[in-house]
């Protein structure tokens, strides 16, 4: 019995498949099979180059919607993107550039030549290093920067330096700078604020919308004397003297609501209980919505202010060498006594009083004796008259006396002769007793004049009278002539 060889074919897999037919069909067999595989691993090429090319695809899309998001995000940003080429040449910028010139204009200039010189060495020291060095950009710096027109003041940035990278080789510069000239003038006014707030001779203190102390400044404690520790989180009324009445404290909290401010004086109290006359300027901080945050009292000790000022107008109208009323006040008085005669029809006396020879104890013993004898003249007048009358000093060696409802020969002889023996007292002046005389000269009101100047010269008049008659003497002007009352 004939046995016939079973074809076999090998399997790229390693397995054996049993063919039918001849020789010649398994080659041909073998060789389809081969064929199949090739085309088997083909597709599973195409397959992997078409994942590869979406994936590429997909990622190309990724990264151009991140461009142009990051474009956006650029064009909208508020700080100055530049671009620049390794030297410094500008080649791109976003138009938040426009802060320092019109983009045409910074196409092609360079950027150090926007740089103010005082800056312009950290300038390129910075872009040297990005571009040998390959500064990745961590480092920020300030550059104050020039605008277009010059006029103004300096743009003053914060600047971050980006190399980019093209072949594993810095070929440009992105340069962010972000505007912070707002925040250094705020921070320069804070400073300016700060200091003023801690120098300024005047107090200072802040206050809630209730009053309620926020802070001062060192001149609130020395003028108050309570420490900051002391004032903070009290309430402002803690100083107050109590003078001022319900009415004013009204007048003052309307006017802050609808005015946003108040001025005036007013008394409060020191720690040592002292009370002081203060100068105070209230003002209301509020925000941009007008809302009132809080109060802002400036004030001032005016103790100083207000004894000057008593002192000026004590300047004004009393004599500083005697102390007694000047020409200006004696005005005054007399303007007074008048209309006072007029109104009730009671006369009064003006008499006129000239020390004799007064000008040769000034050239003998010189003018430091003659002040002494003239304070001492005023201290014995004053000591004499009576509680309404007025003594003045005109000048010179020359007083005056008001004496309301003084009138009558009998009773200006009584009061004039008075008058007359204080001043003959001895004036002992350094050890040296002085004598002196005076002359006296009368006029009545309405008799002898019914103004102050006519009464004014018939009282010279006689009082020059007195004198010739060789002083120590008094005389009363009547109608048109001056006689002596009394001779001493």
């Amino acid at each position: 019995m004939l046995s016939v060889k079973q074809p076999f074919s090998q399997l790229a897999n390693g397995q054996t498949l049993r063919l039918p037919g001849g020789a010649r069909d398994v080659a041909l067999h073998e060789q389809l099979y081969r064929y199949a595989e090739d085309l088997e691993q083909s597709i599973e090429r195409c397959t992997t180059l078409e994942n590869q090319n979406r994936d590429l695809r997909e990622s190309c899309t990724w990264l151009e919607d991140s461009r142009r998001q990051l474009d956006d995000v650029i064009l909208a940003s508020r700080d100055i993107h530049i671009i620049t080429d390794r030297v410094g040449t500008i080649l791109q910028c976003n138009p938040a550039a426009a802060a320092l010139a019109p983009l045409q204009r910074l196409a092609g200039e360079n950027l150090g030549a926007w740089v103010l010189p005082a800056y312009r060495d950290n300038f390129h020291n910075q872009r040297t290093k990005a571009v040998t060095e390959k500064n990745q950009g961590n480092d920020e710096w300030e550059m104050h920067l020039r605008h277009a027109s010059n006029d103004t003041f300096p743009l003053i940035v914060s600047a971050l330096l980006l190399p980019l990278y093209k072949n594993n080789q810095v070929h440009g510069l992105h340069w962010v700078l972000r505007n912070i000239t707002y925040l250094r003038e705020t921070e320069f006014e804070t400073r300016i604020a700060t200091t003023v707030f801690k120098g300024a001779a005047e107090g200072v203190m802040i206050t809630d919308t209730e009053g309620g102390i926020l802070a001062v400044n060192p001149a609130f404690t020395q003028i108050t004397g309570y420490s900051a520790d002391e004032a903070i989180g009290q309430n402002a009324s803690f100083l107050s003297s109590g003078l001022q009445d319900d009415a004013f404290y009204t007048i003052f909290w309307n006017s802050l609501r609808e005015k946003g401010t108040w001025q005036g004086e007013l008394y409060n109290r020191k720690k040592s209980g002292e009370m002081y006359p203060e100068w105070l300027t209230i003002t209301a901080a509020s925000d941009t919505d007008g809302q009132i945050l809080s109060y802002v009292a400036i004030f001032s000790d005016i103790s100083r202010l207000s004894r000057a000022e008593k002192r000026l107008a004590y300047l004004a109208h009393y004599d500083t060498l005697t102390n007694l009323p000047n020409r200006h006040l004696f005005h005054e008085r007399m303007t007074q006594a008048l209309a006072n005669a007029k109104r009730s029809g009671i006369p009064f006396t003006l008499i006129f009083i000239d020390l004799d020879k007064f000008k040769e104890i000034n050239d003998t013993l010189g003018h430091h004796s003659g002040d002494r004898v003239l304070q001492e003249a005023g201290k014995r007048l004053l000591g004499v008259v009576r509680e309404i009358d007025t003594v003045a000093r005109l000048g010179g060696d020359e007083f005056v006396i008001i004496a309301p409802t003084l009138s009558g020969v009998e009773d200006t002889d009584q009061f004039c002769r008075k008058a007359i023996e204080a001043l003959a007292q001895p004036i002992e002046i350094d050890g040296q007793k002085l004598l002196i005389s005076s002359s006296f000269g009368c006029a009545e009101y309405p008799s002898h004049g019914e103004d102050e100047a006519i009464l004014l010269r018939n009282a010279d008049n006689a009082m020059y009278r007195a004198k010739a008659a060789g002083g120590n003497v008094h005389f009363i002007h009547e109608a048109g002539n001056s006689f002596p009352l009394e001779a001493e």
